[in-house]
């Protein structure tokens, strides 16, 4: 089970072992963080200068759970993904920028492609698989090229929940060296590895 900063945090790290190629020809890891309008606030000035290409994640508001019970709650969880990159017309095309679809390819290819893994299918800690659902294009661009990617994954949150591993109200008593012993032909089980025990409260 799951807050929300761990599964941001997978995405982040999914998307950072992206290799790329940035504007010095060089391969680099895929700049990735949470979203802020920095791309607004590149262009007016008010932000410091960051690598690209870059992949930043937003959570789409507003995120509607429904209760599953004791304090755990479930939601589809819509994923933006923001793609920048430089465009100079390195293609010899002028206005038409082909490389961010390139990019866009690679943020959507499987995750286990052995060859270019991407976040299609990629099941973040406490989500089930993320699918892609919406895309747009910058048609209004200058040097700066913007592209959207929203994925779409289930969602488990149970940060409410008694029964999360750090409530700090259960404790784990699995013990793996512990096995089952058998007497007088009746078998006598010392305590297995699956159950937890409350801890009273004063």
């Amino acid at each position: 089970m799951s807050g929300i900063k761990t599964p941001i945090q997978d995405i982040l790290t999914k998307l950072t072992a992206i290799p790329v190629v940035n504007q010095d020809k060089q391969t680099v890891n895929l700049y990735s963080r949470i979203w802020n309008n920095q791309l607004k606030s590149l262009e007016d000035g008010k932000d410091y200068v960051w690598p690209r290409p870059a992949a930043f994640i937003e959570i789409i508001s507003p995120v509607n759970f429904e209760a599953i019970g004791l304090g755990i709650r479930t939601a589809d969880l819509g994923i933006r993904i923001h793609l920048v990159h430089d465009f100079y017309n390195q293609d010899g095309t002028f206005e038409q920028d082909l490389i961010i679809f390139d990019l866009r390819d690679q943020i959507l290819a499987n995750y286990d492609n052995p060859v270019n893994p991407g976040l299609s299918n990629y099941c973040p800690t406490g989500c089930g698989p993320m699918v892609c659902t919406n895309e747009s294009q910058d048609p209004n661009h200058d040097n700066l090229y913007e592209y959207i990617l929203e994925f779409v994954c289930n969602f488990i949150d149970s940060k409410g929940s008694p029964f999360d591993d750090n409530a700090g109200r259960f404790i784990n008593t699995a013990d793996t060296t512990m096995d089952m012993s058998v007497e007088s032909g009746v078998p006598v089980q010392t305590p297995q590895t699956d159950y937890i025990l409350p801890v009273k409260q004063y």
